[in-house]
């Protein structure tokens, strides 16, 4: 804990930190509970201060979190990247040759992007232990692994050009997770303890 120091909840924090308080993450490091970050900002309630607070992280799942990453937090407990960790995972299978695989690759890409805006990319889920081509031109095979939600995605992006199924292979069980999202980078979580303190603004 900082010294003398004062807590603050995460949903607080996030109605309060905002771009335009010139705040940016000074450090991360790892600890036996999981992810605890730096984050210094002009003080919400007094522009002349500057604020160090000391978010930990527990029982961290994922984190893309880097060193100067500033602006707004938001904290969600809905977004395409928290499929990873819930609902059902499983696999989509093709059976049959595309007349042109670069069309299907595009499509994929595009069902991609559409549903995760830029937070994953589609080499995350595809397949890729042979060129596309190789693969798609075998005429059967495993296309993609990952979230049912996003599978289900990419089968209607291509089902009217190549014969595809989906097979569950496990639930996840990431309920109670929450996503931070600062900037362009996330960190997701099971619970935040956020202590705060006044600094000379040096």
């Amino acid at each position: 804990m900082l010294k003398g120091s004062l807590t603050i909840n995460i949903k607080t924090l996030c109605e309060n930190i905002y771009e335009d308080l010139e705040g940016f993450i000074t450090s991360i490091e790892s600890t036996y509970m999981g992810i605890s970050f730096i984050y210094e900002t002009d003080n919400w309630d007094n522009y002349d201060e500057r604020l160090r607070i000391r978010i930990e992280c527990e029982k961290v799942l994922e984190s893309t979190l880097k060193l100067e990453a500033g602006g707004s937090f938001e904290l969600l407990a809905e977004h395409p990247i928290l499929d990873e960790y819930r609902g059902d995972s499983g696999s989509l299978f093709f059976s049959s040759k595309p007349h042109n695989p670069h069309e299907i690759i595009g499509l994929l890409f595009e069902a991609n992007e559409s549903y995760f805006c830029g937070w994953r990319e589609l080499s995350k889920y595809l397949n890729t232990s042979l060129p596309y081509k190789e693969l798609l031109g075998s005429g059967n095979g495993l296309l993609a692994n990952g979230p049912i939600l996003v599978l289900n995605n990419y089968k209607r992006a291509i089902e009217d050009l190549i014969e595809v199924n989906i097979v569950k292979s496990h639930a996840n069980d990431g309920g109670d997770y929450k996503l931070l999202v600062i900037e362009d980078c996330f960190i997701i979580c099971k619970q935040f303890n956020i202590t705060y303190e006044v600094i000379n603004d040096e």
